[in-house]
């Protein structure tokens, strides 16, 4: 039997979801390692699947709701230059989410192995929760159906 053949070169792909509240605060979660630092809930994009697919099926895993996320609700794509020697550069997918009422809330069920908690953040406080480079992608108006952004990250020098 032949040896598997390896998988192509490429770039690893995410995708999160802005979800807010009627007062445009911004849903975080905290993933249960203890360590880094809150996110956005969304994650890695599996083997034939699509970056909006993905994003709703991390919905359901760790908050427990069918989010109603469509392809026009794209917010930006990313392009992220590897930060250390080893590391592959990755695109990152954004979608702005629904706003979601308190009956809405009431209904959160954590995936308890990878999130701890959550909890509604202001854009100062989001800010200053998230990682540096997540934190930047929040910039701006968050329902613009249509209006994706395409940016690049590049780390000069650093690699």
């Amino acid at each position: 039997m032949p040896p598997p053949t390896p998988l192509a070169p490429g770039h690893p792909v995410t995708a999160s979801v802005l979800i807010t509240d009627p007062s445009d605060n911004l849903l975080l979660v905290h993933p249960a390692n203890g360590k880094d630092a809150w996110q956005l809930p969304g994650g890695i994009v599996e083997q034939c699947e699509s970056p909006l697919d993905a994003v709703r099926r991390e919905g359901r895993e760790e908050l427990g709701l069918d989010l109603d996320i469509r392809d026009f609700d794209l917010f930006a794509v990313e392009w992220l230059q590897a930060t250390r020697p080893g590391r592959r550069d990755r695109l990152a997918f954004l979608f702005a989410g629904p706003v979601l009422e308190p009956a809405d809330t009431d209904r959160i069920t954590l995936q308890r192995d990878e999130l701890d908690s959550w909890r509604w953040a202001t854009r100062a406080e989001a800010k200053e929760l998230l990682h540096p480079a997540i934190a930047v992608r929040i910039v701006g108006p968050l329902q613009t159906p249509g209006g994706a952004v395409y940016r690049e990250r590049r780390h000069e020098g650093t690699l």
